[in-house]
Formats: structure tokens, sequence, C-alpha cells
């Protein structure tokens, strides 16, 4: 008889809510629709339906172009596109005002209706190459475009106006360089909002800055500016606020399960393959962490194999398809991208400590493809992030 031993954790995820895409009415949202020729800086308007409100044009970027507009890597710095192949870059602040700002602007699919709730949400992610980081990064819902027809700052002055921008409720300063983060709000609607802009709106007096070191890993020179790539935007309609997860698509809380069965000891005498399927190991959400209660489990192991030094394994490394999805979301992160290797190699460390030779267990990234269990529910997942024993010659 198998029993289930569920543990509940909260820990960080990305997840995201399909119906949301459905009804997102932002158009080309990840700006992946080109039309026309997009071979330079200053070209958003290549990005279909967008364009900027000032004389002074926003940044494109693509996995498909190279030199100072590609990606992951540009002129700007490093970041791979949160969505698709493409993402956006604007100025939202520059030292003494010495760089004007630039923002993206798009109409909405269809207008706002009037006493409705609004979810906006944004991803945006600090260039390496930029000294400062700020606050105040909104979106502004409008019945009409705003406009400017010089190269300058568009800048708020009165209450009305900054009703109508959007901000995150922190109004942190965003710092993160190696990540995307979410900018995100709700919006109840006067009627006939139809254009979404993006950028700051805040005099420089009054948004909060912070000074970076340049990062020692990464060419080229500061710029005394706070520049910010820029990726699925979305708006869209929901029945309270409290329907606008301001944590979803970046870090959410969830739960976790960690999976374990215990077989129970009827003294019948069975394989060594079928022991070592019994003596799988599993995992909690992104992690590597041996949990206490398969201590037991792996203290047997290592008897398994003193009692029989002819038998070698393979470590297979599991992980869960939103790990995946994880990895997408930061390709920079080492330990989501080696979770598997590292799952594997943690049950090897524990083994060899038990005086087991290393040169009988190798280890093995074996990622989410091989699942133990189909489907996506919390149970399923949990049953797929595991190590198991596979008997080598």
């Amino acid at each position: 008889m198998i029993k289930y031993i569920v543990v509940t954790l909260s820990l960080s995820f990305s997840i995201y809510a399909l119906a949301q895409d459905q009804n997102n009415l932002v158009p080309n949202s990840s700006f992946e629709s080109i039309e026309g020729k997009f071979k330079k800086l200053k070209q958003i308007s290549a990005a279909k339906e967008w364009s900027s409100p000032t004389a002074l044009n926003a940044d494109l970027f693509s996995k498909k172009k190279e030199g100072p507009i590609g990606a992951p890597v540009n002129m700007y710095g490093k970041e791979h596109p949160k969505d698709g192949d493409n993402y956006a870059g604007i100025v939202v602040y520059s030292y003494n005002n010495k760089t004007p700002r630039t923002y993206i602007q798009v109409p909405l699919m269809s207008a706002l209706t009037g006493g409705l709730d609004y979810c906006v949400k944004f991803h945006i992610s600090l260039s390496d190459l930029s000294k400062y980081a700020v606050n105040n990064i909104g979106a502004h819902l409008g019945v009409d475009p705003l406009t400017l027809d010089s190269k300058g700052d568009i800048i708020f002055n009165n209450r009305k106006e900054f009703s109508n921008v959007v901000k995150d409720a922190s109004n942190k300063i965003y710092i993160a360089r190696y990540n995307w983060e979410t900018v995100c709000g709700t919006f109840r609607a006067n009627g006939k909002e139809k254009f979404i802009t993006i950028g700051n709106f805040y005099n420089n007096k009054d948004t909060k800055y912070q000074k970076l070191k340049k990062l020692a890993n990464f060419q080229g020179t500061q710029r005394p500016e706070a520049y910010y790539y820029v990726d699925n935007v979305e708006v869209f309609m929901i029945e309270n606020p409290s329907d606008c997860d301001c944590m979803m698509g970046a870090k959410k809380q969830r739960e976790s399960i960690v999976y374990h069965r215990d077989f129970a000891d009827n003294g019948e005498e069975i394989s060594v393959e079928e022991q070592l399927k019994r003596l799988t190991v599993y995992f909690d959400v992104e992690s590597s962490k041996i949990d206490d209660m398969f201590r037991k489990s792996l203290d047997k192991l290592a008897m398994l194999l003193t009692e029989n030094p002819e038998l070698n394994l393979q470590l297979n490394g599991h992980t869960d398809k939103k790990e995946e999805e994880a990895i997408k979301n930061d390709p920079e992160n080492e330990l989501l991208v080696n979770l598997g290797i590292y799952r594997a190699k943690s049950i090897k460390d524990y083994i060899v400590k038990k005086g087991i030779s290393s040169e009988r267990l190798i280890t093995i990234d074996a990622g989410p493809d091989q699942p133990a269990a189909p489907g996506l529910s919390m149970l399923s997942l949990a049953k797929n992030r595991r190590v198991e024993f596979i008997i080598t010659k």
C-alpha cells in the first residue's frame, strides 16, 4: 500500500493565466509583429501599432538582429526577451536631464468602459550600462494619445493627470539588471480611454534614484541615465481589484508539494531494480535540498550499494514543466538552469559521505521531458521533481 505524505510550503514561482492573455486589450503586446524595415535604433514604430509620443523615438530590440539592436546583447546591455523574440527600450531618467526621455504608446483594441476596473501590467528590466535606477515608472491611460512635437519629457503637473497613471503599489526603485520585474496596478476607467503610454511622467526632483556601480563582467561605458527594457504589456478587465494579481508574472507565492511514498514491509523479497525504484527521492519547487524525510531512504541506498559492490548507478535529476518555464523567464539564473544536475549531485554527495566511492555514481541532468506523471497539477509536478536511480554496467 502506498501512502502520500504532502508537505505544503510557500515558494516563489512564475505563472501566467491563459484567460488574461485572451482578454488582453493591448495589440502586439510583446512587440512580435514587425512591419517595414527594422535596421537601427529609434525604430519602435517598426513594431506594428506601437509608436513614441515625442519627437525622439524609443528603441526596439530583437533576437533576430545583431549589434546595437540585437537581443539578448545590444548597445545598452544584455537581456533575454520576457516573451517571444523582441522587446522595447526607453529612457526614463537622466542625470541633470542631459538625455531626453523616451516613451512607448499604443492604441488599445477597444476603449475602456467607464466604472469598470482594469488590471494594467508590464515587465521592465534595467539595462546593464545604466548608471541609475529609478521609481515612478508607470502607464498612462488616456482618451487621446499623448503628443509632444519636440524631443523632451512628458511631465504631468496636476492631480487629474496623475490619476490616469498606473504604477506599482510599491513604487520601488527598479534595480534588477538580470531579470524582468513587473509593474502592476489597477485602474478604474472613467470611460473611453483608448491609449496606453509607458514611461516616467514625473519630474526629476520627484523621482527617486539609486546610483549603481558598473557590472564587472560587462564591457562598455556606463551611461548617466536609467534605461529600461520593456516587454509583455497587458490591460484586461477584472471584476474586483483583488483579481489583479500583481505578483503574477514576477514572483508569486504558491503552494508546493514534496511527494513521498512509504511502502509497507510485508517480508517479501524484491529485486534490486524494484528497491531502487522505491528509493526515488523527490524535491521541493526550484530546490535541490534533500528533505529530511528522505534521509532514511538514502541510508538504505548506501547500505544496498555496500552490500552489492559490483553495483554502479546513474542518478537522473529531473525537473518539472513549471521549473522549465522559470528557466525561460530567468535564463541567467545558474541555480535554475542546472537544477536537475544539482539535484542529482546532492544525492551523490550524501551517498559518498556514507562511504560509497564517487566513481560508482554518475550524475545526469534529465530535465523535464521524462515526466513520471502527466499534467500540471501540483501533485503531478511534485512527482516529476525527482532523482531516479538506474543501474549501469
